[in-house]
């Protein structure tokens, strides 16, 4: 049965809202997570689940560079941590490797390591005999790859199961197949939630429902003017199994990822299309990751197909999230926005947002803040 308060309430069940739940319980604060269907059904289990901000996040933006950085640093004792509460979220700090098949990619990797390796030594470049020692499955047509070793790779349905599962343990409350309708305000501050099965009173409430959250701003009367600018990017990935074979890192050509998982089976992502809600697995977007997995791996044309899998991210005007307050509604705030790194970042931004609730102090989250647009 929903319960009749909260001391938060988050909209939204994805990565985001559930690693935000875990801070705040931890920190004695009741919370509610609702969401509109499965926790993890879209983008956070749908991503291809590699953490690497040294390829993924502009070091000349210091906001995003610094969350990247802070989630990397944060990502071993965060995973070790909800693996003791009883799911690995099967997170591995095992490098990541990135490959050039023309010159101009090499040419494009040599500039993006020379730019990388003041902000980190360990950071290589391995010609094609070092690759093909190190893994001799690797196209032998490769002229060359970066190697971060620093980095890694996260399995994103384990990641948001093993957070339910601890947040659960704290005092957190889940529901799932659970839309919120409507706000309940007293003017302009914020006083809980209304859906289908009941009403929840609160003074706090966080919008973390990935492209949905843009919807959702007829809560705000149709005396304000307030928007928020995020918009649906469909992306699809897909399983394959080749038994003997399993990459030893997360492997990056300039047209997909090749992952490895713990349980045997090879990753392959993602794709990106503008404006689409469907989670539909097209042939066209399992020929095109099968394309480019072979390009990387030859061997993988003789793979297995296991599945396939799409979802929807969220993405802003200006590629970065929308964190913080929405400043004409008390009590009412939003964390989405993240687009392809929601799960590389997720870390720090539930750190940042949780530190917000529970202080009030929104200064840190000032690059993010809505009113920028």
């Amino acid at each position: 049965m929903l319960p009749k308060t909260a001391d938060i309430v988050i909209i939204g069940g994805g990565v985001i809202g559930c690693l935000v739940a875990y801070y705040l319980t931890k920190r004695k604060v009741q919370v509610l997570v609702l969401d509109r269907s499965r926790f993890g059904s879209n983008a956070s289990g749908a991503t291809v689940g590699v953490i690497s901000p040294f390829w993924h996040v502009d070091p000349t933006i210091k906001a995003m560079w610094n969350l990247g950085v802070r989630s990397l640093e944060l990502f071993p004792s965060l995973a070790a941590e909800l693996t003791e509460s009883g799911i690995d979220p099967e997170f591995r700090q095992s490098g990541v490797l990135k490959l050039a098949f023309t010159e101009h990619q090499a040419g494009e990797l040599k500039r993006n390591l020379a730019r990388q390796s003041p902000l980190d030594t360990s950071v290589v470049w391995l010609d094609t005999n070092d690759l093909l020692e190190r893994d001799p499955a690797v196209n032998p047509q490769v002229l060359g790859g970066v190697l971060t070793p620093n980095e890694g790779y996260v399995r994103g349905q384990r990641l948001v199961d093993s957070l339910v599962q601890a947040a659960t343990t704290f005092g957190a409350t889940f529901f799932e197949d659970t839309e919120v309708l409507s706000l309940r305000r007293n003017g302009n501050r914020v006083t809980g939630v209304n859906t289908p099965v009941g009403s929840v009173s609160s003074e706090q409430v966080l919008i973390a429902a990935g492209p949905w959250s843009g919807i959702h701003t007829n809560w705000f009367g149709e005396e304000s003017s307030t928007r928020i600018p995020i918009r649906p990017v469909k992306g699809e990935r897909i399983l394959l199994r080749k038994p003997g074979f399993l990459p030893k890192t997360p492997v990056r050509n300039f047209e997909a990822y090749v992952v490895p998982q713990l349980d045997g089976d090879i990753l392959v992502g993602a794709t990106r299309e503008e404006s689409r809600f469907d989670q539909i697995v097209t042939a066209d977007g399992v020929s095109r990751m099968i394309d480019a997995a072979v390009l990387s791996y030859p061997s993988l044309a003789g793979a297995e197909f296991v599945s396939g899998r799409s979802g929807v991210r969220p993405a802003t005007p200006d590629g970065m999230p929308v964190l913080g307050p929405v400043q004409t509604i008390q009590g009412l705030s939003i964390a989405s926005g993240h687009d392809s790194v929601g799960i590389m970042l997720s870390p720090a931004t539930a750190e940042l947002l949780s530190q917000y609730l529970l202080d009030g102090n929104a200064g840190p989250l000032e690059p993010f803040r809505l009113s920028r647009f």
